[in-house]
């Protein structure tokens, strides 16, 4: 007896089924901003007084970048984060010049993280924020909501090369575990698997627990055809899941307990889907396959049994019962993966060549089961005085 070719869908077919991890990161913060003069002791120089002239007052950001940067680079600024986080805040940010505003942060935390800013502003809530490592924090996470959803904006139009780049800058601004889910996704669309595994180690590492992440450490695994570690992976996952990925987690762990031959747990698995899901189509299906396949292991050996008992003068009494009762309980099987096949059928809204293949099947294996094998068994018990019922 032959399984049905759509068995339980390949669940790791990325660019059909593995659904993309991206969204729009929403504005995460408003700033309400309150300027006033914070004149410090901080060494200046023309340069720079230049600089901020020619953006604060005369709306020229290239001429306040040129000078900017000319103080950058001079001795009087070097333990002084101001020129950096002017050019990032209030340059490079106008212009969305997203890597170069990040480049001036870091160089402006690293000179004098404590300095305090020309400019302080409060945040929604009331906090002040008056000093540059109060500050950067803050537009660094700007910065990298921009980039992210630049990155979202290229996955959408398809543009994967570019999306990976702008992920890998995102990487670089801040580490959360989106960029590595995100970078993880693209590289398997990509078919590079080494940068995929390497993106995904690093979002376990950072969110052990996180729900997604697991799914897709046993979506890897299930690929590999590592069923246990699949199976350790996603059963972790449906822990942590929330109720909208439930159902999904629960398919898969359907389909590992399957290749595991754990059909116990496949079937109570599947009972509690259709105890959520009544009307769905496919999951009577995939009972159906889990019968089925029981059905088919349970044939072969029983088929091979029987030859052996009719190739014998005098077959044991015990072996005959037995071969009777596996016939019997291989029936059971396929009568119940026909009812799942045909509960299927009724509830899809078109017609599906794989369900009726599958339900052909099943009839065809009943009668063979019945019509031939049944009555040879019994006739052999009757011929050799074993009582078979």
């Amino acid at each position: 007896m032959n399984n049905s070719d759509k068995i339980i869908p390949n669940l790791l077919d990325y660019k059909e089924i593995l659904r993309m991890y991206k969204y729009r990161i929403l504005v995460a913060l408003t700033l309400s901003l309150t300027f006033w003069s914070c004149a410090g002791s901080n060494a200046t120089t023309m340069e720079y007084r230049s600089a901020t002239t020619a953006v604060r007052s005369e709306k020229d950001l290239r001429k306040g970048e040129e000078y900017a940067l000319k103080a950058l680079s001079m001795e009087e600024h070097a333990n002084d984060g101001r020129v950096a986080y002017f050019l990032a805040v209030e340059i490079y940010k106008p212009r969305k010049d997203w890597e170069k505003m990040n480049e001036m942060l870091d160089i402006a935390i690293n000179r004098n993280p404590s300095q305090t800013i020309e400019r302080p502003f409060r945040l929604d809530d009331g906090t002040v924020v008056k000093t540059i490592d109060q500050a950067v924090p803050i537009y660094k996470e700007q910065i990298w909501m921009n980039l992210f959803n630049q990155a979202v904006e290229l996955i959408d139009s398809e543009q994967l090369d570019k999306a990976t780049n702008k992920i890998i800058l995102a990487q670089s601004v801040l580490e959360k575990v989106d960029n590595y889910i995100t970078a993880c996704i693209l590289f398997l669309q990509l078919d590079d698997m080494e940068n995929a595994k390497k993106n995904l180690n690093s979002a376990l590492k950072l969110e052990p627990n996180n729900a997604r992440v697991l799914e897709i450490a046993g979506d890897l695994a299930q690929n590999d055809e590592d069923f246990e570690t699949a199976l350790n992976y996603y059963s972790k996952a449906l822990d942590v899941a929330n109720l909208k990925n439930e159902p999904e987690l629960i398919e898969k762990l359907i389909f590992v307990n399957v290749e595991l031959e754990q059909y116990d747990e496949a079937i109570l698995l599947s009972d509690k889907l259709l105890d959520n899901s009544p009307d769905d189509a496919d999951t009577y299906f995939n009972v159906g396959v889990i019968y089925q396949r029981l059905a088919s292991n349970l044939y072969d050996e029983t088929v091979n049994e029987w030859k052996q008992i009719t190739n014998q003068d005098k077959p044991l009494s015990s072996d005959i019962k037995e071969n009777y009762n596996n016939f019997i309980q291989t029936l059971d099987f396929v009568k119940s993966a026909l009812d799942y096949f045909m509960d299927s059928s009724m509830l899809e809204e078109d017609e599906n060549i794989q369900t009726e293949q599958a339900i052909a099947e099943m009839k065809r294996t009943s009668k063979s089961i019945k019509n031939i094998y049944l009555d040879s068994i019994r006739q052999i018990a009757k011929d050799n005085n074993v009582d078979i019922n």
